[in-house]
């Protein structure tokens, strides 16, 4: 007994300490990130966790970092590369919970240098603490459950952040090559950080921190210089991506829909002293570290939105975009709370404008963003109007609430009001993650059968992808990344692609011989089309995909669009029909059924007409002479949609039957 006493308070000071405490968050964060995550079933946002996910397949089973063999000629690739290993478990499931998981403890990492940052500022432990709980409870955290960039790019920009104000307050070239090494890793892990660097110089520069700081500002530079140019030559790699700008009412309306969109994000309630924080740390900084960081979170947040109304789909709330500003202003406020003698006068002014902003700007009116982009916010939204049964009702919450949380941050009490930030921001990442999870399991029932691995368990060997008219990418995708044995992807003319890449298009012959495609052929087409093989057996089927097994070289047999799977039809549509040989000789036949809910229906195929009683089948057949391959269309009525259903003939795919006679 007397040996342990004396450690009791040695036990009690390192678990009360904040190296504890701050692993305590890390730890606490990773797991409930881990668990809640767990909904989300498959990748759902394509074609971006698709291009991931095979590069980093591609570096683990190939050593090379390619997607389906061909090199995408993308430039950000480290977190393929941190991902790598977690491919070679054998099994797409399993690789896909490991990397959930890395996301979860790399992205809670982000703790860590928030915490840093903010006692480098002078802030206080219990709120640097604090700090650095918010920075990882927001929306943000919904990206750990997919298999993109996002996890570690966040924790990375805030790498970014407290090496250059090490090196501003510290300068040497020590803390220049460590701030650009860590900048080159944020860089290339996503394009778009290469804009916290140069935010950081413009603090150095407006801070007049030069001295010391050359070799950063002189790479800093040339870097910039030299993408510039080697964007305007190659472009930007994979996406191909060109500025889209708005005009100008139209961008500043939706930047300002951005920034209340961020400030939702970081609960709010901690938004009045952040704004203000930010405008003090410049207008009257007390230290030039406070000035510096001051300048990088007000050029970082602008050039964010700024990314937004001038990249990608400009139209709409491109939260992912913007995630990065939380900790900024997570920092902001507790750098304006380190102040002594602060008067709320500020803050007032800014929960005031939030409030009007709140009663203004409905995100009903957004609301459909949360269905095209990441954006976890209005993942929450949507999600919470899913429960309360209405657009209305829930932008009227949403208002009351930010105008309430706002108005609570104007109390001098911080850590009660980073409190109720947490709280808020951890309520919308939950149902955030809730709506995305609702979304993967309609990917995963929509896009795949109960086995999701069924070409890997069906093919014999690898397999191609024949991709024919307007096939949906969505499925694609999902097959692809479920069944690696499909390892090729070609297209016929006028075939979508199923992502950026530029997969090969396919010859036909005249006999309906697809050059070049040998082995399992997996046809993927629209809803609305049908095609068939010749000398082929149909080994299994989903939806619009068919994995057939050719005896011999890949032939075409027919290919007959606006027709569903079930048989029904539009009222028109194309057909083509290959013979086997060169030419054609004989006869092209079509089966035509008219339920009994139709009544009569009536089909022509090219200029020949056939009536059909309701409940009965008939044949209708045209000749087929000359060279191959026959083309002809179809037209056919009643078509009738009443609400959703669909009522038309029933018409079966196209036969030839040879018979030199019909041309004679």
């Amino acid at each position: 007994m007397s040996s342990v006493a004396p450690a009791l308070p040695r036990v009690r000071a390192f678990v009360l300490s904040p190296r504890a405490v701050l692993g305590t968050i890390v730890l606490a964060g990773t797991v409930a990130l881990d668990l809640l995550t767990r909904q989300l079933v498959t990748p759902s946002v394509f074609p971006d966790e698709y291009l991931y996910s095979q590069l980093g397949r591609g570096l683990a089973t190939t050593g090379h970092l390619t997607i389906r063999g061909v090199d995408p000629h993308f430039l950000p690739v480290l977190q393929p590369l941190l991902t790598a290993p977690a491919w070679l478990v054998g099994d797409v499931g399993g690789s896909f919970r490991l990397i959930q998981l890395e996301n979860a403890l790399v992205f809670s990492l982000a703790a860590v240098p928030a915490y840093l940052i903010a006692r480098r500022l002078g802030v206080r432990t219990g709120l640097a603490l604090g700090v650095a709980a918010l920075s990882i409870a927001g929306p943000p955290a919904l990206f750990t459950g997919l298999l993109m960039a996002e996890p570690f790019a966040y924790t990375l920009a805030l790498c970014v952040v407290l090496a250059g104000l090490h090196a501003i307050e510290q300068p040497s070239l020590r803390a220049q090559l460590v701030l650009l090494a860590v900048s080159g890793l944020a860089a290339f892990d996503r394009l778009q950080l290469a804009a916290v660097p140069l935010c950081l110089a413009v603090a150095i520069v407006a801070t007049r921190s030069r001295r010391g700081q050359r070799l950063f500002l002189g790479v800093i530079v040339a870097g910039a210089l030299g993408g510039v140019a080697y964007a305007s030559v190659r472009g930007l790699g994979y996406y191909h991506l060109k500025p889209t700008p708005l005009d100008a009412p139209h961008a500043l309306r939706l930047a300002g829909v951005d920034v209340y969109v961020v400030l939702l994000a970081a609960g709010v309630a901690i938004a009045p002293s952040a704004v203000v924080g930010i405008a003090q740390a410049i207008v009257r900084p007390r230290t030039r570290v406070e000035a510096a960081f001051g300048w990088t979170a007000l050029s970082s947040i602008a050039v964010l939105v700024l990314q937004c109304v001038l990249w990608g789909d400009v139209h709409r709330v491109q939260e992912r975009y913007l995630g990065y500003a939380l900790p900024l202003l997570a920092l902001a406020f507790a750098l304006r709370c380190s102040r002594a003698g602060r008067r709320p006068v500020p803050e007032i002014g800014v929960a005031a404008a939030i409030a009007v902003v709140a009663a203004i700007v409905p995100l009903s009116g957004y609301s459909i963003d949360a269905k095209h982009n990441l954006a976890p916010t209005l993942y929450a939204f949507v999600r919470i109007e899913r429960a309360l049964g209405g657009e209305a009702s829930t932008a009227g919450v949403f208002a009351i609430a930010a105008t309430l949380l706002a108005a609570f941050g104007c109390l001098r009490r911080p850590l009660l009001v980073l409190a109720a930030s947490v709280g808020a921001a951890a309520t919308l990442m939950g149902f955030g993650l809730s709506w995305s999870g609702m979304l993967s399991a309609d990917g995963r029932a929509n896009y795949l059968p109960r086995d999701a691995h069924w070409i890997d368990h069906a093919a014999d060997g690898s397999a191609t992808m024949l991709v024919v008219g307007d096939a949906w990418n969505g499925q694609a995708l999902a097959t692809l990344f479920w069944n690696p044995s499909v390892t090729r992807v070609v297209r016929m003319r006028g075939a979508n692609k199923v992502d950026w890449l530029d997969d090969p298009f396919v010859r036909v012959a005249r006999d309906g011989t697809v050059l070049g495609l040998h082995g399992d052929v997996l046809v993927d087409v629209s809803p609305a089309t049908a095609v068939t093989l010749r000398d082929a057996r149909r080994v299994r089927a989903f939806g619009a995909m068919t994995l057939w097994r050719p005896h011999g070289r890949a032939r075409l047999e027919a290919v007959m669009n606006n027709r569903l799977a079930d048989g029904r039809v539009l009222k028109s549509g194309g057909i083509e029909v290959w013979s086997g040989s060169d030419r054609v000789a004989g006869w092209i036949e079509l089966r035509v059924h008219a339920p009994r809910s139709l009544g009569r229906a009536h089909l022509d195929l090219v200029r020949t007409g056939i009536d059909v009683p309701a409940g009965a089948t008939r044949v209708i057949r045209v000749r087929a002479c000359g060279r191959g391959p026959w083309t002809g269309g179809f037209v056919a009525s009643p078509v009738v949609v009443r609400g959703r259903e669909w009522h038309s003939p029933v018409v079966s795919v196209p036969r030839y039957v040879p018979d030199p006679s019909a041309c004679s």
